[in-house]
């Protein structure tokens, strides 16, 4: 194991505990904005976002990579493209309020 999977586990241990000890005293501090189902619900989220990331580098981390050149290439033309389809589906942008 190295020291950044090491590391990621105990983010995630943490984050875990943290969720736990939320669910055991919901009250927490006086000053807290949410109440415990919220809390637990921000906890959740972090916990999937930090396992989505763990995945992620699990399952990329033997991939070959093309060259730098090739990747930035391949990112523009498809963040243009994403551009060109939003504006042709959408040409007065999104509103906040109706």
């Amino acid at each position: 194991m190295t020291p950044f999977e090491a590391g990621l586990l105990a983010l995630v241990a943490g984050v875990v505990v943290v969720a736990l000890v939320a669910l055991r005293f919901p009250s927490g501090r006086r000053e807290w904005p949410l109440d415990a189902r919220q809390t637990v619900w921000l906890l959740l989220s972090a916990l999937t976002a930090v396992l989505v990331f763990v995945l992620l580098y699990i399952a990329t981390r033997e991939v070959r990579w093309p060259s730098i050149m090739v990747t930035t290439f391949a990112g523009v033309s498809l963040g243009l493209a994403l551009l060109l389809v939003a504006a042709l589906f959408l040409p007065q942008g999104l509103r906040a309020r109706p």
